[in-house]
């Protein structure tokens, strides 16, 4: 494993009487750094002797943020360093040159470190050449500096194993000697940061957790693993300490020094203690403590950020506060000043240095694990003797103005601040939440004051919205966020409809709803229940229902690894769309019967009781409209299944709703009796007994009609391909025959001819089933009855027993009430009633009932279940081709026009 290797800058061209180049020779936060003589000549050298040859791998240059070279470029030398006397006769083989940026996109807030890997070589001297500085405001006097620069290589040395020396030792050598491991705590981004003596814990600590990994300490190993994440963040905050300690005894405020000095003391103290920093260190041999199992969680501990303060002192106001914030998230300023690092940026960085040889080739660069590292952006170092870091930490929240925006913030959101303008757009990425809601608020005016004149058209304006809407969303203040969703709401409810195309509606959705689900998944309950409540609010505006993306988003079968708060709140949002919605036959809308059935199946199966509770609700739902379709969904319902609790209560509930249909089909068969004995009998005909049974019998029917104890409920006609989960359509269909237009909250909705007599609208008597007038009834039959018996299309007479029945309840009739039921068998394809001797043949040729559809009994055709179905399939323009009765009453209609 490479790793860092010391050395000391044995000669420089030049250098500042305030920033040695001794400074170069370590690494600790407070660190100044090189700097160059002023207006010095170029190129300036720097010669580095490491402390034994070595086979070199890498070197890491921590640039300054505005004393910035335009190129360096890198010498090597294996010269010997015991003969070597003078620097002028050290033979330099070129390896190539880096470049770095001018920094300008950064407003010289932050600094540029270059990892570069290099051919391996046997190295024991390295020199800098630093070109002309790039031009800027802040370098006036023409100046060059280098923060910090890191040397990381392996020896050279064969491994001589020792008689004495254990597996387990020799396992830890191949591990550290890994070439392709770079260790993270050799890197600039953590020495330039970390406490010094944290850091050489830290170091010690890692090597102790590869040695635990290998003797199969695996508790031991998590410990010291969460310990040194912990350390690392306690020694970013003791190095800001030492830096405020150094700054107070520069400007010589020695009572703030003591007590910085203090503050260290305890804070250190208390981070050993807390960690069991001694305990885990082992520095006495093995200790049975670490290895055993803790049951306190890794993020248990306390807040190790938390300013400590001596016992008996409050807090002064010139101390600056302490930020809970790691160094690559500290706010930048206004602008550095001459003489001195700028403090507290995140740097920009480029992933290498990019080699170019004069005469031959440098070599492949390494790749190596340690590239991951080199992602991360680097703050500006904090450790310069200057004012404005502590300045920072002593500024009054409340006279920071809003933060000015970057080129690359300006290039992400060009239109909305070409739609809203700078101040508003600045008020959105702004790092106080005042000025946040200030900007929402602002948003809010602009969408309720929208109107046809303003210069940019409804789809620009929308879009703006939705980019500032999908940042503050993410904000964590919950004030901040609870307004952007009070946003969202009223620029879907009131600002999208009759303004907004369809498709920017669809891209806005897009865009907000992955960032809501994300927080309808959160474990704070006032945040994940805003979330949900948005959605919804969403889905129930028409320009976004239309487009149904939200419930096919949704209405995706959950997953046994989902998290259990998001799956309760897609279950939840999915139940509330069924019951606000219905269930669609639209394949497109993701609330389709299938949709819903696989949906709640899979949640059954989540570990989570809450979500099983609430799809077991949508599959009760479903089974209202498809029962068939929600049991493909299940286990068979037998003995075995139902032992288990869920099925069995989920079973229980469909016995419920079978028996509630049974209930109204028995109900119907007594009013379509009640209707044939009310009949007068002075237009009765005589007609065929059978079985002693004369005009109409019972029937049995699936549908769903209501009586008034039941609490008919009528389904609104503007519903289309919807249908509400208490409606059924042959329902529909004899609530819309019963007064011939009249609204009505009756017991069950049907008009007999008796009746109408009794009321003395003799004018408007008609059949209940067909719903054609009596004088045309009795111009091509004798009587009702006999129209009832004979003619009436939406009606068939059973061949087995020859009782009348409707139509759509001739296979249930065939199934439950026939005499001869028991001969008669249901396919569960295509749900028709086939007798038990012609059952396998019939399998052979079975179609499978498709989903949101019926099947006629007559001529065995799927019927799309809509409105009227029935209606339209045996009376409409082309009427059932089986359906014999409308042929009858075709040709008495003829013969009466002749």
């Amino acid at each position: 494993m490479p790793k860092k290797f010391d050395f000391t800058v044995i000669y420089a061209t030049s250098e500042d009487p305030k920033y040695r180049f001794t400074e170069l020779n370590t690494h600790s936060p407070i660190i100044k750094g090189w700097k160059s003589e002023k207006n010095c000549d170029y190129p300036q050298e720097i010669i580095l002797q490491l402390e034994k040859r070595c086979i070199l791998n890498k070197i890491q240059i921590l640039a300054h943020q505005y004393l910035i070279p335009s190129k360096i470029e890198l010498f090597l030398s294996n010269e010997d360093t015991n003969v070597m006397e003078d620097v002028t006769n050290i033979n330099w083989d070129y390896l190539g040159y880096i470049t770095l940026s001018t920094n300008e996109s950064t407003e010289f807030k932050s600094r540029e470190l270059k990892s570069a890997n290099v051919p391996k070589n046997l190295v024991t001297y390295v020199k800098l050449n630093l070109h002309t500085n790039h031009f800027n405001s802040h370098n006036k006097l023409n100046q060059v500096s280098l923060i910090a620069v890191n040397t990381l290589g392996s020896h050279i040395e064969n491994r001589r194993s020792s008689i004495s020396e254990t597996e387990d030792e020799a396992k830890l050598y191949d591990i550290m000697n890994n070439p392709e491991y770079f260790s993270p705590y050799d890197d600039l981004a953590f020495l330039m940061y970390v406490d010094v003596d944290i850091a050489k814990i830290i170091k010690e600590m890692e090597v102790k957790k590869h040695l635990a990994v290998i003797r199969e300490r695996f508790e031991y190993a998590r410990k010291l693993k969460n310990a040194m994440v912990k350390l690392r963040v306690a020694g970013e905050k003791l190095g800001k300490y030492e830096l405020e300690k150094h700054h107070a005894i520069e400007i010589e405020d020695y009572e703030r020094a003591r007590h910085k000095k203090n503050q260290m003391d305890q804070f250190r103290a208390e981070i050993y203690e807390e960690l069991c920093v001694e305990q885990l260190m082992e520095q006495n041999g093995i200790c049975s403590t670490n290895d055993e199992c803790s049951d306190e969680p890794d993020s248990a501990h306390k807040n190790l950020l938390s300013p400590v303060l001596p016992k008996g002192r409050c807090p002064s106001p010139h101390q600056p506060h302490a930020s809970s914030a790691s160094p690559v998230h500290v706010p930048r300023f206004s602008s550095p000043k001459t003489g001195s690092p700028s403090t507290g940026s995140p740097t920009s960085l480029q992933n290498r240095g990019s080699f170019r040889r004069r005469n031959k080739s440098a070599g492949a660069i390494v790749k190596s694990t340690y590239e991951m590292y080199e992602e991360k952006p680097l703050p500006a170092l904090r450790h310069s003797q200057t004012n404005e870091f502590l300045r920072e930490c002593q500024i009054d929240p409340d006279l920071k103005t809003t933060s000015k925006l970057t080129e690359r913030e300006k290039k992400q959101a060009a239109l909305p601040i070409l739609v809203f303008g700078s101040d508003l757009i600045e008020k959105f990425y702004s790092k106080h939440y005042c000025d946040k809601e200030d900007g929402l608020n602002q948003l809010k005016e602009s969408l309720i004051s929208y109107d046809g004149s303003k210069v940019h058209a409804p789809n620009k304006t929308a879009r703006g919205t939705v980019f500032l809407l999908h940042r503050a969303l993410r904000d964590k203040v919950f004030s901040v966020y609870s307004l952007a969703n009070e946003v969202i709401r009223l620029f879907f409810v009131h600002f999208v409809p009759g303004r907004v195309a369809s498709a920017e509606v669809a891209r806005s959705v897009d865009k907000l709803l992955p960032e809501l689900l994300t927080k309808s998944g959160d474990t704070s309950q006032r945040i994940n229940q805003m979330a949900v409540h948005t959605i919804l609010t969403m889905a129930d505006c028409k320009s976004v229902r239309e487009l149904h993306i939200i419930p096919v988003h949704l209405s995706r079968a959950v997953s046994s690894s989902t998290h259990p708060r998001l799956a309760l709140s897609r279950a939840e949002m999915v139940e509330q769309l069924i019951i606000n919605h219905g269930i669609s036959t639209d394949k497109q809308s993701g609330l389709t019967c299938r949709t819903l059935s696989e949906f709640g199946s899979s949640g059954l199966h989540h570990p989570a009781e809450a979500v099983r509770k609430v799809s077991e609700r949508i599959l009760v739902l479903v089974y209202g409209v498809n029962p068939r379709l929600v049991r493909k969904q299940l286990p068979p319902d037998d003995d075995i299944t139902r032992r288990n609790l869920l099925y069995r209560q989920l079973f229980h509930e469909f016995d419920k709703i079978d028996l509630q249909r049974k209930r109204e089909a028995l109900e119907k068969t007594r009013l379509l009796q009640q209707t044939t004995t009310a009949l007068n009998p002075d237009c009765l005909s005589p007609e065929p007994k059978q079985n002693g049974r004369l005009g109409l019998n019972k029937s049995a029917s699936s549908t769903n009609v209501k009586t008034a104890a039941e609490n008919f409920q009528v389904e609104p006609p503007d519903q289309g391909k919807h249908f509400g989960l208490s409606t059924s359509e042959s329902r529909n269909e004899i609530e819309a025959n019963g007064l011939n237009g009249r609204t009505s909250s009756s017991a069950s909705g049907i008009s007999t001819p008796s009746n109408n007599s009794q009321k003395g609208d003799e004018e408007n008597r008609q059949c209940i089933f067909c719903n054609q007038h009596e004088t045309t009834i009795l111009s091509v039959s004798n009587s009702m009855n006999s129209h009832y018996w004979r003619a009436c299309p939406m009606l068939v007479r059973c061949k087995v027993c020859s009782q009348v029945i409707e139509v759509s309840a001739l296979m249930e009739h065939l199934l439950a009430e026939c005499e001869q039921h028991e001969q008669y068998t249901q396919c569960s394809q295509c749900s028709e009633a086939v007798r038990n001797e012609n059952f396998q043949n019939h399998i052979k040729t079975c179609k499978e009932l498709t989903e949101s559809c019926i099947r006629c009994p007559l001529c065995h055709e799927n019927l799309e279940l809509e409105e009227n179905c029935w209606r339209n399939h045996l009376m409409g323009e082309n009427p059932c081709s089986k359906n014999t009765r409308i042929k009858i009453l075709q040709q008495k209609q003829v013969k009466i026009q002749v």
